[in-house]
């Protein structure tokens, strides 16, 4: 090839990138085929290639653009906490409304369960916990100091990270956050009492404030996952319980001087309790596969003993005395008032108890030991009624550890767990029962003849979520048939409400956000008319399970949009009209969830929000055309949730999502990313992961994309729906959030990486030295078809796009084209980086000469791992086949007889190859993974 003139690589900084994407972006109006960030990508590799650039020099750019992503999410957090502002000034206002409406409305706002906070996990724990730390106290404090702290953690790497990640760190992380939510909720009764003292001065010692609950299924949820073992969940609720012991032990201590002596007696016997407690959460740490352990450990747990603890009502009798006795000075009674209220909502634990199990799970045990007909093992109407016959059995089935130990089905343990909890460690508090999947009424009728079979149906919220498609579907009818059932409308009653569960993540993965938004609402309608017209007057509890980020769930912005846009007012107005008490749960997830709690401010702002939401609640329905246009609504629903289905079934996107993206992911959490036993494709893998996938690729498409596409014809009267609908505008400004973060040139970009024509062009007017390297890169990627799925799909999403983004423009409060795109630069940049950085990673595998065969591995196979992000893989067969020089001084000093090699200068390792390809090749791994990070911020969550 002919000598090309030297040329002189631009600043580089974040400043010069920016602007190099502007000018790559001003000229697409005369070369409509520009991509900015390829074009800008294809630049930064050429300078790699040629040397002009070092990986060094992108890693300070990744940190650069890194911390100011992440001061930006902290400021988007700072505002929808208002810190510096008095978070209970609201909440103080809205009782003292109900106050002056009388005691039945005070007690109606206050007294009564609204729902509360759970607390869950999953793989959303991308942030290492010492940068998670700095950004709250950033969040929290503001100050240069903590900004500073931000600063020096982000830029510090923490390789040890993904492997400290287990379900016992998750764990001991949900109890932090616990913590700060529990002194959050005593901070709302103290403000309950303080109202009701001053309204009420006669009677307000006979008031018992309804504090949030708080609950979580950290330890002990099994969807998906077989590697909590019963006695680990049993083990880590005996330390639960010694931590909330240990905590009330403190609180009573405190007031010990005002209460003279009254409550000596208390505090010691929750001082007995506590120690009795640890050692048997100390017996079930040991190895209970071990049947010698395991019976002393059941035998330690289940002994009569003066010291064990499993009634809280054993604590609040005591207070309640003291509560009444009019020798008991206001302030003592006040604070012991606050105090049995937290001992009501919590019990005999630092949260109350989530379990969660599969529907096949149930399934599996009811079709195998209750001998159902074969022609109804998919468990249909015929075994509905049978279960239902069953289910009126009052034979209690006695259950001990040993039955534990030796029970097979997974669905069966978690009752007997039940039985055992409730025996042996806490009594009266209320366990969910969560059944994942739930698309048969008869699975929740057969946990309901199982919770009957053990004695715990008294105590067990039996709920089934509704998250698929077709559970969405056909969720009213499900519940309808239910409730036609005599032995289930008594188990209602019993409990005092019904309880679901929807989530919003899978139903959001399987049809957009925007359409499993409206049909989870439509399926809190159509259950809450079922229950009224049936049990009239009982309560009806949504948990509703979403993740952090808007494609699973969480509304961006303030509070109190994110709350209403998971249980809406019209719907909450709606269910009080029909004479049903609204009960609204709502999940922080992981490491992104944790967050909101993960100071004591911004606890407090989170629990203050979340107690606004629920005494906000109407028994006015709000007009909304969106409710009254329900023909043209449901068109474009259904015309959404075909898009979305279309897409999710087309091998391109299959493609897209099970090829080289899954290497943009980090360990971000203790379960698997994908369902075991799932068949192949989008569907195997889970919703965290299957938008973390999207997230990194620039194409947040289930919630983005879609409404462009659904009503083609009906534009002019659709867009003056979303204008006069605030239920309508709010999801279309959802979408709209996720379209200002999607990104087709970037998308684009990592197709031409998978180019053979861009590699090809690169080799013959490329400005690097390694010719040969990128024809053979070229030549590996022949038979790819990554880059026609990447390209089909971008087409799809194209049109779609320019529908919505013309929908958009005639729309109130929309962001114009051009704040849209200057928004997205920060995250062009990164991805521009990467794309260079992958490019150059297969370039360097390229380099290499073919090998021996005695080494089971291929040049094409490393180009081939490469490609696939597998660079790990790569590196640990180079450094086999390739092994580094070792420090052999000592060994070469030591020997009398001359040889070759000095002690000084060794030439028997591949040290030049480890210099010049495979030390450079581990770190365009670690870069990648950096960026994915740094590219979470942008969505405010991983996943």
């Amino acid at each position: 090839m002919p000598d090309r003139p030297e040329m002189t690589a631009p600043p580089l900084t974040v400043e010069s990138l920016l602007e190099r994407l502007r000018a790559y972006a001003d000229e697409i109006h005369d070369k409509p085929l520009t991509n900015s960030v390829f074009s800008l990508a294809l630049s930064l590799f050429q300078d790699l290639d040629s040397g002009r650039a070092s990986l060094d020099d992108f890693a300070g750019l990744i940190d650069t653009l890194h911390y100011d992503l992440l001061c930006g999410r902290a400021e988007r957090l700072r505002a929808q906490h208002a810190t510096g502002e008095d978070p209970w000034a609201s909440v103080r206002k809205k009782l003292e409304v109900a106050a002056k409406k009388g005691l039945d409305a005070f007690t109606d706002a206050a007294g009564k369960l609204h729902g509360g906070i759970v607390f869950t996990a999953h793989p959303t724990f991308a942030l290492s916990r010492e940068l998670r730390e700095a950004f709250a106290a950033y969040v929290t404090d503001g100050d240069d100091a903590s900004k500073q702290a931000l600063c020096d953690e982000a830029n510090t790497p923490r390789p040890d990270w993904p492997d400290r990640i287990t379900l016992l760190s998750e764990h001991d992380e949900a109890q932090q956050a616990i913590a700060n939510a529990r002194a959050a909720g005593r901070e709302y009764a103290g403000l309950v009492l303080s109202v009701a003292r001053e309204a009420f001065p006669e009677s307000w010692r006979s008031f018992r404030p309804v504090l949030p609950t708080i609950a979580s299924w950290v330890g002990y949820d099994l969807d998906g996952r077989t590697d909590i073992h019963w006695s680990q969940s049993i083990a880590l609720r005996l330390k639960e319980k010694a931590s909330q012991l240990a905590y009330y032990k403190v609180r009573l201590s405190a007031l010990k001087s005002a209460a003279s002596g009254t409550l000596d007696g208390l505090i010691m016997r929750l001082g007995h309790a506590r120690t009795h407690t640890e050692k048997a959460a100390a017996h079930f740490e040991g190895d209970l596969f071990d049947p010698d352990t395991l019976i002393r450990a059941a035998n330690f747990l289940t002994t009569p003993s003066d010291d064990k603890l499993t009634d809280h009502n054993e604590i609040t009798a005591q207070l309640d005395e003291v509560i009444a006795d009019r020798a008991t000075s206001e302030d003592l009674a006040a604070e012991l008032a606050i105090l049995r209220a937290e001992i009501e909502t919590l019990g005999l634990g630092t949260a109350r108890i989530h379990l969660r199990v599969n529907a096949a799970q149930v399934r599996t045990v009811l079709s195998r030991d209750l001998n159902l007909d074969t022609e109804d093992r998919e468990l249909g109407r015929l075994a509905l009624s049978q279960l239902s016959e069953m289910a009126e059995t009052e034979k209690v089935r006695p259950v001990n550890f040993a039955d534990l130990f030796i029970e097979q089905s997974t669905a069966r343990r978690q009752f007997m767990m039940c039985a055992q909890i409730l025996k042996h460690i806490d009594a009266h508090s209320p366990i969910r029962f969560l059944i994942a999947e739930s698309e048969n009424p008869a699975t929740v009728m057969g946990a309901l003849y199982l919770a009957r079979q053990y004695g715990v149906d008294h105590a067990l919220d039996i709920s089934p979520l509704f998250e698929t498609p077709e559970a969405l579907e056909t969720g009213g009818r499900f519940v309808e048939r239910l409730l036609e059932e005599d032995a289930f409308c008594g188990y209602v009653r019993a409990r005092g409400y019904l309880s679901i569960q929807l989530g919003f993540s899978d139903s959001g993965r399987f049809i957009g956000q925007v359409a499993g938004n409206m049909a989870i609402e439509r399926i809190h309608n159509l259950i809450g008319r079922a229950l009224a017209r049936k049990l009239p007057g009982m309560g009806l509890l949504f948990f509703n399970t979403h993740g952090e980020s808007m494609g699973r769930g969480a509304y961006p912005g303030s509070f109190e949009k994110r709350f209403n846009h998971l249980l809406t007012p019209w719907t909450r107005a709606g269910l009080k009209q029909r004479d049903i008490h609204p009960i609204h749960e709502v999940s922080f997830q992981g490491g992104d969830g944790f967050l909101h709690f993960a100071t004591p401010a911004l606890s407090r702002a989170t629990h203050a929000a979340w107690c606004e939401h629920a005494l906000s609640a109407s028994d006015d329905v709000p007009e909304d055309p969106f409710y009254m246009e329900t023909d043209f609504v449901w068109d474009a629903y259904r015309a959404l949730r075909h898009w979305h289905e279309k897409l999710f079934t087309n091998e391109d996107y299959a493609r897209l999502l099970g090829g080289f993206a899954a290497g943009f992911l980090v360990k971000a959490g203790s379960r698997p990313v994908k369902r075991a036993g799932s068949a192949a494709g989008p569907s195997a893998i889970r919703a965290i992961s299957h938008n973390a996938l999207l997230q990194q690729l620039g194409i947040p498409l289930n919630s983005a994309c879609g409404i462009g596409s659904s009503m083609p014809r009906e534009t002019e009267r659709l867009k003056d729906l979303i204008n006069a609908s605030p239920r309508l505008h709010s999801l279309v400004m959802l979408a709209c959030h996720a379209r200002m973060l999607t990104s087709l040139p970037a998308m684009r970009g990592y197709a031409s990486v998978f180019d053979p024509e861009v590699w090809l062009a690169l080799s013959r007017y490329g400005e690097g030295e390694h010719e040969e390297a990128l024809r053979r890169v070229a030549d590996a990627l022949s038979d790819y078809t990554t880059n026609t799925s990447f390209k089909r799909i971008a087409n799809i999403l194209s049109v779609d796009l320019i529908q919505f983004d013309r929908l958009l423009a005639e729309l109130d409060e929309a962001p114009s084209i051009e704040t849209r795109h200057e928004a997205r630069l920060h995250l062009h940049t990164l991805h521009a980086i990467r794309q260079a950085v992958m490019m150059y990673a297969v370039s360097l595998v390229g380099r290499l000469r073919n090998f021996s065969a005695r080494h089971d591995t291929s040049l094409d196979d490393l180009i081939g791992e490469v490609l696939n992000l597998r660079i790990g893989e790569a590196v640990s067969s180079l450094e086999t086949i390739y092994p580094a020089s070792r420090n052999e001084t000592d060994l070469i000093a030591g020997m009398s007889e001359n040889g070759f090699e000095r002690s000084d200068s060794t030439t028997a390792g591949y040290d030049t190859l480890h210099r010049e390809v495979i030390d450079p090749l581990r770190l365009t791994d670690e870069l990648i993974h950096r960026i994915s990070v740094a590219t979470c911020h942008t969505f405010d969550a991983w996943g």
